[in-house]
């Protein structure tokens, strides 16, 4: 009994084999990750950054005729996410640029 559980194991590596040998093979030459882009990564992070600052002047001005927020709070607050925003557009600038200067550094597939 013991020799015919030997056959039907070895007749299943056989066949698992024979199956999975040209599936794996192709893959020896594919990369399953890429290499970390930083730049390309702080510009997406920029980008969203901007949208999240953008969308809290919006609700601030909104607060502030609502009568939410007292006009010294809503002026400290403007400034503060008006200079964040000011920042945040400097240094997209400054990645593009950079993008315009190095093409090798940011992906290919990706446009900035």
């Amino acid at each position: 009994m013991k020799f015919v559980h030997l056959i039907e194991l070895l007749l299943l590596f056989g066949v698992l084999a024979l199956i999975g040998i040209p599936l794996f093979r192709g893959l020896a030459g594919v990369r399953l990750f890429t290499d970390r882009n930083k730049l390309l990564e702080e510009y997406k992070h920029l980008l969203v950054r901007k949208e999240e600052v953008l969308i809290s002047i919006k609700e601030s001005e909104f607060d502030f005729e609502a009568n939410k927020v007292s006009p010294a709070d809503y002026d400290a607050l403007r400034k503060q996410l008006e200079l964040e925003a000011t920042t945040i557009l400097e240094r997209l600038d400054e990645l593009e640029e950079e993008k315009k200067n190095n093409p090798r550094k940011t992906s290919k597939h990706v446009v900035i």
